[in-house]
């Protein structure tokens, strides 16, 4: 078979298509399906940068009754150089506590929280080590082994 410069020429081209389509058909299939979730709202406030510092540092409740109303359950508040996003009510801070740490870090919210378990307990250590801890102690936190605390409690509070 006598193959010319432009038979070999077309093959060529013929099979690079064959392999860009095959190659676009399975790509398309294979993208997994996204839904985009908008962002909450942000507040507004004036002055830019500290105007929600200042009326958060007002009253942050106050700023939440007010805001609630107009941004909805989820929104978010702009404070200096971070964002604090608020999840108000029981049908949206279920996220909170169900998201996964690469999309809600809840060592980084509860720092605040360390003196009071001491270092190395709970959110003071890596994701791993605190799912550990939580089942180690989540009996315990169950709310019939709570009520058997109350006596506890209350006399420790009276004493102090």
């Amino acid at each position: 078979m006598d193959w010319d410069y432009y038979t070999l020429l077309k093959t060529s081209v013929a099979i690079i298509i064959v392999f860009v389509v095959a190659k676009l058909i399975t790509s398309s299939k294979s993208k997994k399906k996204t839904s985009v979730v908008p962002l909450p709202p942000v507040l507004k406030a004036w002055p830019p940068f500290i105007g929600s510092l200042i009326r958060f540092m007002k009253g942050p409740i106050v700023l939440l009754r007010e805001e609630y109303p107009k941004l909805g359950s989820v929104f978010t508040v702009k404070l200096l150089h971070k964002n604090i996003t608020f999840l108000i009510g029981p049908e949206v801070s279920s996220h909170f506590f169900n998201a996964y740490e690469s999309e809600l870090s809840q060592k980084e919210i509860y720092k605040f929280n360390v003196p009071t378990f001491g270092p190395g307990v709970v959110f003071d250590v890596d994701y791993p080590v605190r799912m550990e801890q939580f089942r180690f102690f989540s009996s315990a936190l169950k709310v019939n082994k709570l009520r058997g605390y109350v006596d506890q409690m209350t006399k420790e509070t009276e004493l102090y």
